[in-house]
């Protein structure tokens, strides 16, 4: 009976323990809120791996740096970087718009610009 209840309290002892590694000096990621010039170039690299996988035209890849704006929406405040290409063959589709939330995270891109 005694082996068993030290047996017992071990395990909770060792089941709470991982609790006291959690504390300061590591991170879960950006938690400063990135630059408008930070922001284009995510949004940027966004675009270009829409080129690499082939979800847009390859005429992407050669479109001006786009303007930055941000956007207070109902999941937060968004930056929504605008990219256009006059050479795109649809003219619905002539602006790409990336969007990237306050840390610097992709959101989505559409060719409307409504999120």
């Amino acid at each position: 009976m005694k082996k068993m209840i030290h047996v017992f309290a071990a395990v909770i002892v060792l089941s709470v323990s991982g609790y006291a590694f959690a504390g300061a000096g590591h991170s879960h990621g950006a938690s400063e809120p990135v630059s408008k010039a930070q922001a284009t170039e995510r949004a940027a690299a966004v675009k270009q791996q829409l080129v690499n996988s082939e979800q847009i035209a390859a005429t992407w890849a050669e479109a001006s740096r786009g303007t930055a704006e941000q956007r207070s929406t109902s999941a937060g405040k968004l930056w929504v970087v605008q990219f256009a290409n006059p050479d795109s063959a649809s003219e619905g589709k002539a602006n790409l718009y990336v969007f990237v939330d306050e840390y610097g995270n992709p959101v989505g891109a559409n060719h409307s610009g409504k999120m």
